[in-house]
């Protein structure tokens, strides 16, 4: 005799995968939150980026004008500008070589050969200021001149460059230097390495200061009389510069 078995399935409960929308809910709110708490570190990690790479772009552009100073045996300035004006007049660059020879308070760019160099930073974040606005400039001084004292160097004697433009010149030699007046057009004229005062020649040097006004936070670029570029940023903690190179 043959049995039949019979399952019985009616009461079993079968579960079924997935979520409820009460689950959903809770999960979208935690992802909100921590979006939330990172936008800032973003937007943080963001501005140190453009002030860095503004800074480090500016740098390199004054090593390059350097070296070309010394490979064709004469004097270049690099111009830079955050001036809407500026930036517009030089196809769009914040800082350039005039590799061209254009010359000028204002500099001209030109895409002429021998093409010139130049670089391009976020002008609307980033903007250069003048020596008298950064903060605590004596202690950058003597950071970047050790033993030198203060006042036995001139800083940044290009004074013939235009309002809110900075004008760095370099020598065949490979030397900061500084012209009397504007550079003619053609590359005439005389950039001296020394600047005359009634008390005898002084050693020439720059400056230049960057400032994300978004944050307020500065940065330095440097050239000391022996030719060296660095890189500075401010350190709001203990108020000093601090070298990035």
């Amino acid at each position: 005799m043959t049995q039949t078995r019979i399952v019985n399935q009616g009461n079993r409960r079968w579960q079924q995968a997935g979520v409820s929308l009460l689950e959903l809910m809770i999960t979208l709110a935690i992802g909100l939150v921590l979006v939330a708490m990172a936008a800032p570190l973003v937007n943080t990690t963001i501005s140190v980026y453009r002030l860095r790479g503004a800074g480090g772009n500016y740098a390199n552009l004054l090593q390059q004008t350097r070296m070309r100073a010394v490979a064709n045996d004469r004097y270049y300035t690099v111009y830079a500008s955050t001036s809407p004006g500026s930036v517009a007049a030089w196809a769009g660059m914040n800082a350039f070589a005039d590799i061209n020879l254009q010359g000028g308070a204002n500099g001209f760019y030109t895409t002429a050969q021998p093409s010139d160099l130049g670089v391009v930073f976020n002008h609307a974040a980033i903007v250069l200021q003048p020596q008298g606005a950064a903060p605590n400039v004596n202690n950058l001084y003597n950071q970047f001149m050790p033993g030198i004292a203060l006042g036995a160097v001139n800083i940044n004697p290009n004074t013939w460059s235009a309002a809110n433009l900075s004008a760095v010149t370099f020598g065949p030699r490979g030397l900061p230097c500084y012209t009397v007046a504007a550079p003619p057009p053609g590359g005439a004229g005389t950039c001296l390495y020394t600047f005359n005062t009634a008390a005898g020649p002084q050693p020439v040097a720059f400056e230049i200061f960057l400032q994300n006004r978004q944050t307020g936070a500065w940065e330095a670029i440097t050239v000391n009389p022996s030719g060296r570029v660095r890189e500075w940023r401010f350190n709001t903690s203990n108020a000093s510069w601090q070298p990035l190179d």
